[in-house]
């Protein structure tokens, strides 16, 4: 989870400074990996694990469960609720901590309850799960009802929206199916990190948790290792690498090992997680290469590929296929494997202007073998070749030209009813043109840019 949290560290200081985990607290870890690494973790966080009751959380929210007020009146902290958080924006609502505990409810913001992330009927309402502090969530009660016991995922088609943009719909993910709930993208690692923890922490329960029928059921694979059916757990590695591990999450476990001494070892060490399930292990040799977080950006006239990868073992190359109809692809370039944890592409797209293209991976290993990514889209404008700022302006417009061109171009300038208002020749210098606009009238221009054998027009307001 990334967001402001700084004035909040501050403030609990002398609540957290005590709850850090005792030095030698992961020394029995050297070199396990995979099942024999998931069990040591177990034995660590179980041991000396001493449970507390349900009504106790309450408490407990208000130490390590808050955040500072954005909005209302009230208390300078609120409970941090991922339900109605909003990392990129003001939040829609808060609520004053130790009010508003549900409670009844009809809509958002009426009250917040103590969230099974890993629903109670998964477990069939037992003890310790039930009371386990680590995947119970202070949430907005009505968004909280409204994800059920259903699973986490991402959703195609949603038939609920809350106000923060947490998604109730379709999956949409590769063999997961049905419905799923999508927390925003700040918390997906929160939550999944939170699942691994319960897998990991009670994995002697495991198979008789996948007996029991539930949507839970759905994710499990009734064995204590891997312990999750592999489409799932592709998910939750994604959510996993895409969401690293955050300030709240942080303070979230340190406030753990003071509640019930233990802690959710993904937090402390993230990098466990790759260790325990990754394509080495027995039982993974199936866990594909995967392409997590491909996206493809738009800038001037390229098309900038990013992606992350994880489980990369045994491969050449990352081959960049380019489509226009989403079918039909052909190859543009490669980009060789190295083990790392995240690749970009340039495309230069200058010559398809006004055109939508689709790009995808072609994964390919030093056996020959290969198979392809999700595609992702992108539109190139009618003008990619040169851009204007400001706009609207008073007196004079700078042009600044893609790929830094230091060409002789010829710019025109013509009002809405197409007559010429205005005609420049100039040489670009660091791609960069200055175009005098003082004695034109206010209204909407449309400046055209010859260059290099080619034309490309952009909208220009006057406005003083």
């Amino acid at each position: 989870m990334k967001g402001r949290i700084t004035t909040f560290v501050f403030s609990i200081v002398t609540v957290v400074a005590v709850a850090q985990p005792p030095a030698n607290y992961y020394s029995s870890i050297t070199t396990q990996q995979c099942a024999t690494l998931k069990t040591a973790l177990s034995n660590i966080i179980s041991n000396g694990f001493s449970s507390k009751s349900y009504d106790a959380l309450w408490n407990q929210y208000l130490l390590t469960d808050i955040k500072p007020r954005e909005v209302g009146s009230g208390s300078a902290n609120v409970i941090y609720d991922i339900y109605s958080d909003n990392p990129t924006g003001t939040d829609p609502y808060n609520f004053t901590p130790g009010t508003k505990q549900c409670g009844n409810y009809k809509k958002e913001s009426d009250c917040y309850n103590r969230e099974h992330s890993f629903p109670k009927s998964w477990f069939n309402d037992a003890s310790p799960m039930y009371s386990d502090y680590i995947h119970l969530l202070p949430t907005d009660g009505f968004v909280n009802n409204k994800r059920s016991n259903y699973i986490y995922g991402e959703v195609g088609s949603a038939s609920f929206t809350s106000l923060n943009g947490s998604k109730l719909g379709t999956s949409s993910f590769a063999g997961v199916s049905g419905t799923v709930f999508e927390p925003i993208d700040s918390f997906k690692g929160d939550v999944a990190r939170i699942y691994l923890y319960m897998v990991t922490r009670y994995e002697s329960k495991l198979a008789q948790w996948n007996g029991y029928n539930t949507e839970g059921a759905k994710t499990l694979d009734g064995t204590t290792f891997p312990a999750v059916e592999i489409p799932y757990l592709r998910l939750m590695l994604k959510w996993h690498y895409q969401d690293p591990v955050s300030q709240k999450e942080i303070i979230r476990n340190n406030g753990a090992y003071s509640f019930q001494n233990n802690r959710n070892p993904f937090v402390d060490h993230p990098e466990y997680v790759d260790r325990v399930w990754n394509a080495t292990c027995p039982g993974l040799s199936l866990l594909p290469v995967d392409v997590i977080d491909f996206q493809a950006k738009l800038s001037g006239s390229k098309v900038l590929l990013n992606w992350s990868v994880m489980n990369e073992e045994n491969l050449r190359s990352y081959e960049v296929q380019r489509s226009f109809n989403g079918k039909d692809f052909e190859y543009v370039g490669s980009v060789a494997a190295g083990k790392q944890s995240r690749y970009n592409y340039t495309d230069n797209v200058e010559s398809f202007s006004g055109r939508s293209l689709f790009y995808r991976l072609r994964k390919v290993d030093f056996d020959g073998q290969y198979a392809y990514s999700d595609v992702v889209a992108v539109n190139v404008p009618l003008n990619v070749k040169f851009s204007l700022y400001p706009n609207p302006a008073r007196d004079k417009v700078y042009i600044n030209i893609n790929n830094n061109s230091n060409a002789m171009v010829q710019i025109g300038v013509c009002d809405i009813q197409g007559r010429k208002v205005l005609v420049q020749y100039a040489k670009a210098v660091n791609g960069q043109i200055v175009l005098q606009v003082d004695k034109l009238t206010p209204g909407v221009y449309f400046v055209t840019m010859t260059v290099d054998g080619g034309q490309w027009m952009q909208k220009l307001v006057v406005d003083r």
